[in-house]
């Protein structure tokens, strides 16, 4: 049985996508493609606009034929341990054969060699790397430049910039230390650009959110595969406000000492002092991080900060939660009833169907509920603000 595992988070699903399902599964020959898809919370650090279950429907209407749901601990990190993250869901299934990923063409030809750079970390590269870290640069930036220095590519720190192309050595990372057998199967992104927000027909998410939030959803509408289920969420008002919580967050930094912060994910440096300062004065979410952000302090760290801060994401919790203990099923497609029996006889850690019938004391299961119950919280329509969803919606079946 030939498998396909692909790391998502489809805020929301768009054409893009699609045509990344289709070409993942042509490339790798598999018969199921499986998405680990994060939950309540996005890599960069805000809630998700639609819930998981709307997503996962989407992804198994163009292509998907079984959907889990990846941990918050590393659906709310950075890069590495977003991959390590999802890698070690996939590979602890037992069935997986491949891994497939999107990123820029000019990078395809450099990835093998930049991602066991990364793993060598010579002397030299280590002392570069502090060199630009000591200018003031934040991390990503100057890891790129010290690559750049050790590797001799031209323009490569651009090359690395770019969102897809960090993901995709952080994958090919997580395979080699994790899951030697899946082999990567790199698919070129077209279309517009991650930050891109125009509305072309291959438009990024950004696009896709940036049009709702400008009210123009007739556009948005055309830019996604599944105009029915998107429109009928916005009717609804099935989903989240990105500042619904920042009174609780302000609430939070005005009152935290100083030494409780600093034991947040993603703190360092210092850096609870300036939270705490910018709390003082802040008045909407995008403003107490822009008075924080840097040359040195990125918008996503401090974004994935300020999530981490709500949900009570510590840096012992991180530290001690270091790979997925079991996989929750979002949702499936009839025909995959093969893969789910592959998966139960071959997985490493417990397949979840029903949130009843798994431990709620387990750490990191908590943690996914109380995100949840957040994301519910800002749910723009009362009716659907109440906690205990994931014990009330069963996993999609298409």
């Amino acid at each position: 049985m030939q498998v396909c595992g692909v790391i998502c988070e489809y805020n929301p699903f768009h054409h893009g996508h699609a045509l990344h399902l289709r070409r993942a599964r042509a490339l790798s020959g598999a018969e199921y493609i499986v998405c680990v898809m994060s939950g309540s919370v996005t890599q960069r650090g805000t809630f998700a606009r639609h819930d998981k279950w709307t997503r996962a429907r989407m992804a198994l209407e163009h292509g998907a034929d079984l959907v889990l749901e990846l941990p918050v601990r590393f659906a709310c990190a950075g890069a590495e341990e977003f991959a390590r993250g999802g890698v070690s869901l996939l590979a602890a299934l037992g069935v997986v054969t491949h891994l497939s990923f999107g990123c820029e063409a000019d990078s395809i030809p450099h990835l093998a060699r930049l991602s066991s750079l990364l793993d060598e970390e010579t002397p030299e590269y280590r002392r570069m790397l502090r060199e630009s870290l000591d200018s003031g640069l934040p991390y990503p930036r100057a890891r790129a430049l010290a690559m750049q220095r050790i590797s001799g590519i031209d323009a490569l720190d651009t090359i690395i910039a770019q969102p897809n192309t960090a993901l995709a050595l952080e994958y090919l990372r997580a395979l080699r230390s994790l899951a030697p057998e899946i082999s990567p199967v790199p698919v070129i992104r077209e279309g517009a650009g991650y930050h891109d927000e125009s509305l072309v027909p291959l438009a990024s998410a950004t696009a896709v959110r940036a049009a709702i939030s400008r009210g123009d959803l007739t556009g948005a509408l055309l830019a996604v595969p599944s105009p029915g289920l998107l429109e009928s969420s916005e009717a609804r008002g099935d989903f989240h406000n990105e500042e619904a919580l920042t009174q609780a967050l302000l609430y939070l930094l005005r009152t935290a000492s100083e030494d409780s912060l600093a034991r947040i994910a993603g703190i360092g440096e210092g850096l609870e002092h300036l939270f705490i300062r910018a709390g003082r004065t802040a008045q909407t979410r995008d403003e107490l991080i822009m008075a924080i952000k840097s040359k040195r302090y990125t918008y996503a760290r401090l974004s994935r900060i300020c999530a981490c801060a709500l949900l009570g994401i510590t840096q012992s919790f991180a530290a001690n939660h270091a790979a997925p203990t079991y996989a929750r099923v979002l949702g499936f497609r009839r025909d995959a009833q093969p893969l789910l029996s592959a998966i139960k006889k071959s997985s490493a850690i417990p397949l979840i169907v029903k949130a009843a019938d798994h431990d709620r004391s387990d750490p990191l299961f908590a943690l996914d509920l109380r995100a949840q119950d957040l994301w519910s919280l800002g749910c723009a329509s009362p009716a659907l603000r109440q906690s205990g969803r994931d014990f009330t919606t069963s996993p999609i079946i298409v």
